[in-house]
């Protein structure tokens, strides 16, 4: 017979499943368990049905916020009472949170050299047809101007 999973390794599989929207191939590499075995689990736990349930729930929950912003919104423009006006601001916050966000769902590399060399380039390029003399200027500072960047970078300093 196969290894024994705790209780808590099949509730995180669970949780990843139907809350979370993992696949199983997903829960599978998140948990270390193999899909067959999720599936048996999925199956014993009704999992698909608490998925089907809980993404139906959430369209619903989305339509009456929905519903409810654009009835504050009508009384707030109608009465143009602060408090009003406070309330939905605060009902957008709150909606704004409850988004998921994107720097969440996935933070994109940047290469910061690369894009540095990439400007570096077009300014080149600029001065070779406008003033060549400041080409020049440019190119006896080449190796300050990229030290400097790279202090920079190392630094952590956030570009303007």
């Amino acid at each position: 017979m196969g290894e024994a999973y705790s209780w808590e390794v099949r509730e995180s599989a669970e949780n990843l499943y139907v809350y979370e929207g993992l696949t199983f191939e997903q829960v599978a590499q998140e948990t270390g368990v193999s899909v067959s075995q999720l599936k048996r689990w999925s199956e014993d736990g009704q999992w698909q049905e608490q998925k089907k349930e809980r993404l139906q729930n959430l369209t619903e929950l989305k339509r009456k916020r929905l519903q409810l912003h654009r009835a504050q919104l009508d009384k707030a423009l109608g009465s143009l009472d602060p408090q009003d006006i406070y309330a939905l601001s605060r009902l957008e916050a709150m909606a704004k949170r409850s988004e998921p966000r994107k720097e969440q769902q996935k933070e994109v590399e940047i290469d910061r050299p690369a894009l540095f060399l990439e400007d570096l380039q077009f300014v080149a390029e600029i001065l070779k047809e406008v003033d060549p003399e400041g080409l020049k200027i440019v190119a006896k500072s080449f190796d300050l101007i990229v030290a400097r960047f790279k202090q920079r970078e190392a630094s952590g300093v956030k570009r303007r």
